[in-house]
């Protein structure tokens, strides 16, 4: 949940501020009518935004993986033969995260992120592409009437 709400925060901060550098350039005075973003900046940006917030979450997307995987290796572990009990469930994702760390060092934090980014950024770019050209299509539709 947290992914999607970064996400679309950064892109409309972005959009916010490349519109009012674009409103800045074409003048205060004259016509109104809002402005939109071109594909390619759409494209771009929802690139930008969706890369910065998978950084931020994966350390933590990674976290629920890898809670998941132990509880299914000890409830395993506990069926096949219960007294030979090797390892232990995480004891929480800051318990999870901390070992994670003391095994593999900082980047271990975000090991196999660029499949992540590979799966998620290109999808992210042309929903963004789409999102301005639907908001051109009702932007033209209310000024015609």
């Amino acid at each position: 949940v947290s992914n999607p709400a970064i996400q679309y925060f950064l892109y409309e901060q972005i959009r916010v501020w490349i519109l009012g550098i674009k409103n800045r350039r074409r003048g205060s005075g004259g016509a109104g009518g809002s402005m939109q973003l071109t594909a390619m900046e759409a494209f771009v940006f929802g690139a930008l935004s969706k890369t910065v917030a998978t950084v931020i979450t994966y350390p933590l997307q990674l976290g629920q993986v890898l809670i998941r995987l132990r509880k299914n290796e000890v409830k395993d572990l506990e069926q096949a033969d219960p007294s030979s009990m090797e390892i232990e469930e995480y004891n929480g994702m800051a318990d999870c995260l901390y070992q994670q760390y003391t095994r593999g060092g900082f980047s271990s934090l975000f090991q196999g992120m660029s499949s992540k980014l590979v799966q998620t950024v290109g999808q992210a770019s042309f929903i963004f592409v789409t999102y301005e050209q639907m908001l051109a299509l009702v932007a033209k539709v209310i000024e015609s009437r």
